[in-house]
């Protein structure tokens, strides 16, 4: 089974996005940058949803995503941008960053699902 790692700092969003999922993938959900470099320190993920704002005083998920991929256990992963900015020029900045797609929240399960199906 694929590993996911979910970095959403509103409980309830990472718990939405872990009941789509749970089925098909392993999930492993985070709260912030910290628990985040922690968890992929432990475990190789395949891809990995993280939030823009954490909400975190210490990390934001583009700085993160920056930082993961210098990890040699990171090379492969995959990386997904979950985020409320949704206009088109949003999205080829997330493309710039690192990023390999980005979804849009709220986030459609159908959309999701259909993104992972390409990546993974």
């Amino acid at each position: 089974m694929k590993k996911i790692l979910c970095v959403e700092d509103e409980a309830i969003n990472a718990f939405v996005i872990k009941k789509m999922l749970q089925k098909k993938y392993e999930i492993t959900l985070v709260y912030n940058g910290l628990d985040c470099l922690n968890a992929i320190s432990k475990q190789n993920f395949d891809l990995i949803l993280m939030d823009i704002n954490l909400g975190d005083d210490n990390h934001n998920g583009i700085e993160l995503v920056q930082q993961i991929k210098t990890l040699p256990n990171a090379k492969n992963t995959k990386f997904i941008a979950i985020t409320a900015f949704a206009l088109p020029e949003d999205k080829q900045k997330f493309l710039d960053q690192g990023f390999d797609d980005y979804i849009s929240k709220p986030i459609e399960e159908v959309i999701l699902n259909n993104i992972l199906k390409k990546m993974i």
